[in-house]
């Protein structure tokens, strides 16, 4: 099946990109008619005894299609043969006929083995919540807003996604862990004082003298001027204009009277973060405001801070100062005038909504005063006005007058909303009987009930999503092992679009065993994807389809990129976001993804892409011009960002991003017995060159004639999403400097830019614009792409070989509204593979 001497690289699977059909499976004794004809006629010369060393051989490759890696071996073979890159085009080509034959065979067997194990044993197997999701469940269970995830061992990542069950174990070590995230939520519900009212307002002037690092601050990139703090520049150090520290966590809301000034009549973009007073860890941006000129305006907002946080302005700035060599009294350009900054506060109920999930109708008071009450004690007189150092020393703890009845009372009303799903006398007698021991024992009240709510927010019952069978009949009268029940279902369904737990509208529609209504589920689908959680969504899903989780991961070379600045990073994941969500709100075309006409901009993103017209940090949909290289997710800064290195491109690391992320069809990676091999690179001065010299090794032709193309189709967009004409470089070249379209900087040229290539079915495109169009005529393989990865996000489980049938059917139902991102959504969740186990 391929040329003397291609080693089995040639059989590297890539997935399949014709319409699948199921047929009748055949009887095993037809492979010697169906499919051996053809191995021997093409294959066995390159995939025989004497050509193969431990590479793949296809004379004595077994035909137990029950063993799984014998299965995915001749599901490799059937992909290639399907896609017709086996046989090598120079080679012979196998009779219409005999190559029919055996695909047909093979798809039947491999099909009928997939689905007889799918319904006997399911799909996924028993997937526990990964991190973000335990994080989510945890705030949107008990209303509390901490971050756990990174309290947790990091998931690894199976099939591109971290919440596929073969991927997500339960250590011993997580176990602990898991433990401890669950006793600190249950600790964070309980205030540790009556509310203690905070207000603090400062002048420019007192911020300089009050805040940690004025030093730093004042000089180069601002001044005083009265009592008013003026900020030109980015500032050197968090801190400077900025709050006091609050006393408490608790919801604040923050007013600054402020205004630009110098920016030529325009507003300046104002970063709101906040950051710990301990300075152990850096600033979180929060939001990002334009600020107008004109007189001093008052401008408030509300931030969640936790205790010893610090509310922080700062300009994220894409000009630069430094050059100014006069004293910082004569700038008269872009910056920030703020008169003063009050904060106020904790604005949030008491008790909280989430002291009440746990501890409801039960009194808080003082621990002296609890412990007194306990012994018969004085009970002490309680100072009007005590310090924060007396209420940290005597905390609020919940005190009962009927320890047990109300342990019983509480316990047995939080498991139903904790297990997703009504819970047996059995189960609820057992955490009863937990938390009535400890009391036995002498524990107090908040002890006994944390170590309750411990175990139960770390049992498995918490931790893994359910996958009871449902006991009613399926509308067509059968009972499968494997259908969901409707709290099965709702789950499934809360976890794929909000990375949490059902809420209240969806168990009780599971209550009534409603949920599994088609009409239902599709009114609850639309319910789901239109709440402020579908943001999760967006963030997870498209996070890791598009690798924008990675977007911080490399800094870019500020001597090579000095165009790059904070307001830029900023906006970049954003606008992929934005760009998915709008696809989804609108149910438009997911081709979207590889080519639109619009884009989700900002002006610095304009900037960048250099459309004019566009102004202020907010995003919104602009129509690209016509003759823009921009549209679709692949020309994004963000990806653009994500598969470079911020110093160098590589067609390689480009190529194969396109491949997994977009065509779907992931060249793998040599078999474990082929070696390494380095091509001999040395006198090759330009990256074409350099991999002209990996595709002329025969190891690595066969990735390289699929990876190179799209990478070069790339090559013209520079780590930061710039598009050029040739390459920067930090040493003055014959070509001289070139000034930046946008900013005052100055670059050294290097050579020209490589761009162009020829596809692997020897399509030649000169650039990014014909290459998306090479692409767009084989829509439905763009859509079996997302597809596939969707269903493995909604699932929790890599796609299977009797899912192909699935994914085709879908494929089917949304072609005729031109692949609709939302309705492939809707066909996903009332499809089998998203209804069983």
């Amino acid at each position: 099946m391929s040329s003397p001497r291609l080693p089995a690289l040639c059989l590297l699977a890539l997935a399949p990109a014709t319409t699948y059909a199921a047929p009748a499976p055949m009887p095993p004794a037809a492979f010697n008619t169906q499919v051996r004809p053809l191995l021997e006629a093409h294959c066995t010369d390159c995939h025989g005894e004497d050509v193969q060393k431990g590479g793949l051989r296809l004379d004595n490759l077994a035909t137990d299609f029950q063993d799984e890696k014998l299965a995915a071996k001749w599901t490799h073979i059937l992909d290639k043969i399907t896609s017709g890159e086996m046989p090598p085009k120079k080679q012979e080509r196998p009779p219409q006929p005999v190559a029919a034959a055996a695909t047909t065979y093979l798809r039947s067997q491999l099909h009928a083995v997939s689905l007889t194990r799918q319904q006997k044993y399911g799909r996924v197997t028993l997937r526990r919540l990964n991190g973000r999701e335990y994080e989510n469940t945890l705030n949107d269970l008990l209303g509390t807003k901490l971050s756990l995830k990174d309290m947790l061992p990091e998931d690894a990542t199976t099939a591109g996604f971290d919440n596929v069950s073969s991927g997500l174990d339960l250590s011993a070590t997580h176990f602990l862990l898991f433990q401890e995230a669950a006793a600190k939520a249950v600790a964070a519900v309980i205030p540790p004082h009556p509310p203690m009212p905070f207000s603090n307002t400062r002048t420019g002037l007192e911020m300089t003298q009050k805040g940690p690092n004025f030093k730093q601050g004042l000089g180069r990139n601002s001044r005083l001027q009265g009592d008013a703090l003026l900020i030109y520049s980015k500032l050197p150090r968090y801190g400077l204009c900025s709050t006091a520290p609050v006393p408490a966590a608790g919801r604040y809301r923050i007013q600054m009277k402020a205004c630009a000034v110098g920016a030529e009549g325009k507003p300046i973009p104002v970063g709101f973060m906040t950051v710990m007073n301990s300075g152990r860890e850096g600033p979180m941006l929060r939001e990002v405001r334009d600020i107008p000129q004109g007189e001093p305006q008052v401008i408030a907002f509300e931030f969640d801070l936790e205790r010893n946080q610090s509310f922080v302005a700062n300009l994220l700035t894409s000009w630069d100062i430094r050059g100014f060599k006069k004293p910082i009294e004569e700038y008269t350009g872009p910056g920030l005038l703020v008169e003063w900054l009050k904060i106020e506060g904790p604005l949030d109920a008491f008790p909280s909504p989430a002291y009440n999930t746990l501890f409801a109708g039960v009194l808080l008071k003082p621990r002296s005063v609890a412990k007194a009450e306990s012994t018969g004690a004085k009970v002490p007189k309680i100072p009007e006005n005590r310090s924060e150092f007396q209420w940290n020393n005597d905390p609020l703890v919940p005190v009962s007058s009927n320890l047990k009845e109300d342990a019983t009372r509480l316990i047995r009303a939080f498991l139903p909303r904790a297990f997703r799903r009504p819970v047996d006398d059995a189960t609820a007698q057992h955490y009863v009987q937990k938390v009535r021991r400890r009391l036995d024992e002498g524990a107090s009240f908040l002890d006994a009930m944390s170590y309750g709510y411990k175990l139960i927010l770390s049992s498995p019952d918490f931790l893994f999503l359910d996958s009871a069978p449902a006991a009613a009949p399926a509308p067509d009268g059968t009972l499968p092992s494997t259908r969901l029940d409707d709290y099965a279902l709702a789950e499934r369904l809360s976890y794929f679009l909000w990375s949490s737990l059902p809420d209240e509208e969806m168990l009780t529609l599971a209550a009534s065993r409603k949920l599994s209504n088609p009409d239902v589920l599709h009114a609850q689908v639309e319910r789901l994807l239109n709440s402020p959680k579908a943001a999760r969504f967006t963030e997870n899903f498209a996070g890791q389809w598009l690798d924008l989780r990675k977007i911080d991961f490399t800094i870019p070379d500020p001597q090579l990129y000095s165009d790059f600045d904070n307001l830029l990073l900023w906006a970049m994941p954003l606008e992929t976001q934005a760009f998915f969500d709008e696809v989804l709100r609108h149910n438009l075309s997911l081709l979207n993804f590889v080519d639109s006409d619009w884009s989700m901009l900002n002006e610095r993103l304009a900037a960048l892409y250099g459309i004019p017209g566009v102004n202020g940090s907010t995003l919104r949909k602009v129509k690209l011009p016509a003759e823009s290289r921009r549209g679709g997710v692949m020309t994004q800064a963000s990806v653009l960002k994500v598969t470079a290195d911020g110093t160098r491109t590589s067609p390689i690391l480009r190529g194969k991003w396109v491949l997994e992320r977009i065509i779907g069809k992931p060249p793998s990676p040599p078999p474990p017995d082929i070696p390494a091999i380095e091509p001999d690179i040395r006198g090759a001065t330009t990256i074409r060159q350099q991999l002209d010299l990996h595709r002329n090794s025969t190891a690595c032709a066969s990735c390289h004639v699929h990876i190179d193309p799209p990478g070069f189709a790339l090559e013209n967009y520079d780590p930061i999403g710039n598009w050029r004409d040739f390459y920067r470089v930090t040493t003055r070249t014959k070509a001289g400097a070139v000034n930046l379209p946008y900013t005052s900087r100055a670059v050294y040229r290097g050579p020209d830019v490589e761009k162009g290539s020829v596809t692997h079915e020897g399509r030649a495109f000169n650039d990014i614009t014909d290459y998306k169009k090479i692409l767009l005529e084989d829509k439905d393989q763009l859509a079996r792409s997302l597809t596939q990865k969707l269903i493995i996000y909604a699932t929790g489980a890599d796609i299977q070989f009797a899912d192909r049938e699935v994914v085709e059917a879908i494929i089917t139902k949304i072609r005729p509204t031109h692949y609709g991102l939302r309705d492939l959504v809707h066909e996903i969740t009332q499809s089998r593979v998203f209804l069983n186990k």
